[in-house]
């Protein structure tokens, strides 16, 4: 099928509110039980909030991980809530008191995606390291492990238990038959990130959410393109209706869009969110739809027909900056990073990012360094170096991000921790540079002096997340590392 999206017959709702509950932090993620009465939502502070839909009462507040929670899942049973965390970890708990029943701890970075098999006893997950970890959750023990191509981002299981669909950073979607761990299909799919899966309850579709600003239907049997469903923005989660044929789509532009999914025709747009929606999620019965935000809200809204006003309920949460750092296992055992959460109630959000002009954007900038200058190798000065240059962008960064893939910057740092060298070095950085404090920390004099300096590697994303590690890596100093 073509790519066409009409636009003429779609309404859009933007609806009262009721707060219900609080986080401390955007909401990444959010999960309905199967008998439509208990939601749960994760955040960027940690936390697990289990909700009663139909009166809005708080069941049970989890101070469930150190970092933040991206990814939730409940089982088809109702009895066991997962929750996948940027700690590594996932954990069970028991949905009707919400007590920690187990923790799985295998994965190596942060855990992206979780999914319960149909007959609740297997949990997939997928996470930054690429590893798919397939779990027995009687026993916590792993049954397959599964590797994809790149880092992987979004992981979905088919509604009969058959396929696990895969995806990462490269674009690729890869198909595999959950019972062997042979793979199916490898799809070239998207130009960007890929940042969401779901099957279709039919299991006839599977739809893909990417940066690139698209969304795509895909045929479960053959692995051809359906339909291409346009966005203005990143997408960021999809969901179909129970009954297979309405799809929601979320993105960094603050709605959420119902597609029908025979036609490709938007149908309906709900505007209520003021910030990126990270989740969508609907009902099993088809009748709500619950959406997470980084504007501190989860909405539940009641699916209507077209000429009936959408009704729904606020759950909302305290709204912060996310700017964590994000190192590897390396560089969090040679940087000792404490995995607390930040205090983020110090940040200040933008509450109306726009595409920013991109004349305006700054070019490379890197004053000359000194005739003489030697390039630092040493890993403690690395490692000071290191911290303190996320310490000062870290301070500076009060902006939430507009932009819609990572931006990648080099920057030198002086023996005396003044940066003196910016470079862009993707066209996304090139486009954003100016909407991120890093121009302004450059020192743009020239003090003759033989210096030595560091080169660093900066990489902001569209999610707030800051990393900052040396040019080369620390594996390049990984020797050095282990004498000390």
């Amino acid at each position: 099928m073509s790519s066409k999206n009409p636009v003429s017959t779609i309404t859009q709702q933007t609806v009262p509110t009721q707060v219900l509950a609080k986080h401390k932090g955007w909401v990444y993620t959010v999960a309905i039980s199967p008998d439509g009465e208990t939601l749960a939502s994760g955040s960027y502070d940690g936390t697990i909030k289990i909700t009663n839909i139909s009166n809005g009462e708080l069941l049970h507040n989890i101070k469930a991980h150190d970092d933040a929670i991206e990814s939730l899942a409940i089982s088809p049973d109702g009895k066991i809530l997962a929750s996948g965390s940027w700690d590594n970890h996932i954990k069970l708990w028991d949905l009707s008191n919400g007590n920690l029943v187990r923790d799985l701890n295998s994965h190596t970075d942060d855990v992206k995606a979780i999914a319960f098999s149909v007959d609740s006893q297997t949990l997939a997950s997928g996470s930054y390291d690429g590893m798919v970890k397939i779990w027995n959750i009687k026993t916590g023990s792993i049954n397959r492990s599964l590797k994809h191509p790149n880092i992987l981002t979004s992981l979905a299981l088919s509604q009969d238990g058959k396929m696990l669909a895969t995806a990462g950073r490269n674009g690729i979607i890869k198909t595999w038959d959950l019972n062997t761990g042979k793979e199916q299909h490898s799809i070239a799919a998207h130009k960007k990130t890929i940042m969401t899966l779901a099957f279709s309850p039919n299991n006839q579709m599977l739809a893909s959410g990417s940066r690139d600003r698209t969304v795509k239907l895909w045929q479960v049997d053959s692995g051809k393109l359906y339909e291409t469903l346009e966005k203005e923005k990143a997408v960021f989660s999809v969901a179909f209706s129970a009954d297979s044929k309405t799809l929601a789509t979320s993105s960094h532009k603050r709605d959420i869009s119902l597609w029908q999914v025979n036609t490709g025709e938007l149908i309906k747009k709900l505007t209520a969110h003021s910030k990126a929606v990270f989740s969508v999620q609907f009902n099993p019965d088809g009748q709500t739809l619950v959406s997470g935000s980084a504007d501190g809200t989860v909405k539940l809204w009641s699916m209507q027909t077209s000429d009936q006003q959408l009704e729904d309920i606020d759950i909302a949460v305290e709204p912060s900056a996310v700017k964590e750092k994000a190192f590897s296992s390396i560089e969090k055992a040679v940087l000792n990073v404490n995995p607390e959460i930040p205090d983020v109630d110090k940040v200040v959000f933008n509450v109306n990012p726009e595409i920013p002009d991109v004349e305006k954007a700054v070019p490379s900038v890197n004053p000359e360094v000194s005739e003489g200058a030697s390039k630092i190798t040493d890993v403690a000065m690395l490692k000071k170096l290191n911290q303190n240059l996320y310490n000062k962008i870290d301070q500076s960064w009060r902006q939430t991000p507009t932009w819609y893939e990572d931006l990648v910057f080099q920057m030198k740092v002086n023996a005396d921790n003044v940066i003196i060298g910016l470079e862009p070095m993707n066209q996304e950085a090139r486009d954003y540079a100016g909407q991120t404090p890093l121009p302004k920390l450059l020192h743009s004099s020239n003090s003759g002096e033989k210096q030595s300096f560091g080169v660093f590697r900066v990489v902001m994303t569209p999610t707030g997340v800051l990393e900052v590690s040396p040019w080369e890596g620390w594996l390049s100093f990984q020797s050095e590392i282990s004498s000390q």
